[in-house]
């Protein structure tokens, strides 16, 4: 019985103390269920839970303003496009054509090829005188019209690549120089094109020389070489041979370009009056030289020819004495100008005008 009484007791007093803890169990099933299932995190000095940031309510008064929406490409290039094209302020023309043009006088080249029969040195001349005239920077002239303008002045001359032909057409008709030379080396090589076909393939190579000659002095001023490689000429079916050649020759003069007009550029443009009458002075340049309404050009007497001593040859002319200057009022024909004073007077067929930008 006295065991008994001892377990009720022991009994009683366990059940009394547990009924004062704290029902862990209970809070932390009630934790897990108000903590909305996350990343696990780990808090110092607190237990482990799983939770996750519930997103921040934004207030109307929070609120940013939405940003403008990208323009997509086709919309972008169709703004672009629909834009008005700005103004041009900057000439139409190449900046080259703003001066004036060199007039050169193209002589039919001589024909030192086996092919005598062909009039090889008159396509050569064509040919220099088109691409001259490609550039927009020369006025070319052919032996038929020189020969022509000086027969009509009365003056009597030989040939016109003679030193003192070439002055007088320069103090004349105002060309600055000459150019002349020769054809050599002309080779042709032609073959079937096939064994079954008849039909030919040519190919050529030539040789251009090309002499640039000062006006005023009757003086050579540089020789040019050009040559021709055999590949890139060929030609095949009818004329086949004919055609070879020509681009042989174009490729000469294309050879010789550049370095003929760098030297061109080293003369001064000058022209000459071909005629006075009352107040109006006749140019011997016009629209075709460049030559534009409102230009003014100034007058200079004719100068003196200096000669080297020991060689004979020239060395050019001196600048003459300042006259006056005229400015372009009008513009007739197909390359001459009518002129009026604007300074100085006394002004004669032989003085020599020059342009007042240097």
């Amino acid at each position: 019985m006295l065991t008994i009484f001892i377990f009720l007791i022991a009994f009683l007093f366990i059940l009394n103390s547990c009924s004062s803890l704290p029902l862990i169990g209970t809070k932390k099933k009630e934790k897990e269920e108000k903590t909305p299932a996350g990343k696990t995190v780990t808090v110092e000095g607190m237990e482990t839970i799983k939770g996750v940031n519930p997103p921040k309510q934004e207030t109307s008064a929070s609120k940013k303003p939405a940003a403008p929406a990208t323009p997509s490409k086709k919309e972008t290039e169709a703004k672009v496009a629909s834009a008005p094209p700005r103004p041009l302020y900057s000439p139409t023309l190449p900046i080259f054509q703003v001066g004036f043009k060199k007039k050169v006088a193209i002589l039919d080249l001589e024909n030192n090829t086996t092919y005598k029969e062909e009039k090889i040195g008159e396509a050569v001349a064509k040919k220099l005188s088109d691409k001259l005239e490609a550039t927009q920077r020369v006025v070319t002239l052919d032996k038929t019209v020189v020969s022509q303008m000086l027969n009509r002045e009365g003056f009597k001359f030989e040939k016109l690549s003679d030193p003192a032909t070439m002055k007088r057409a320069h103090q004349s008709l105002g060309i600055q120089a000459f150019a002349l030379g020769t054809v050599t080396d002309v080779s042709l090589l032609s073959s079937k094109a096939s064994e079954t076909s008849d039909e030919e393939v040519a190919f050529a190579t030539s040789k251009v020389e090309i002499r640039l000659i000062d006006a005023s002095t009757g003086n050579l001023l540089k020789t040019f070489i050009g040559r021709s490689p055999i590949f890139g000429t060929k030609e095949s079916g009818e004329y086949s041979r004919g055609k070879a050649v020509l681009k042989a020759i174009d490729f000469g003069l294309d050879d010789v370009l550049d370095g003929f007009l760098r030297q061109l550029d080293l003369l001064d443009w000058t022209t000459t009056i071909a005629r006075i009458d009352g107040e109006n002075i006749y140019l011997n340049a016009g629209k075709l030289s460049g030559v534009r309404i409102g230009d003014t050009l100034e007058v200079f007497e004719p100068g003196k020819e200096i000669f080297n001593p020991n060689t004979n040859l020239s060395l050019g002319w001196t600048t003459g004495k300042l006259k006056g200057a005229v400015r372009i009022t009008d513009l007739f024909g197909v390359d001459a100008a009518i002129a009026k004073s604007v300074q100085g007077s006394g002004f004669r067929s032989d003085d020599v005008l020059r342009s007042t930008v240097r």
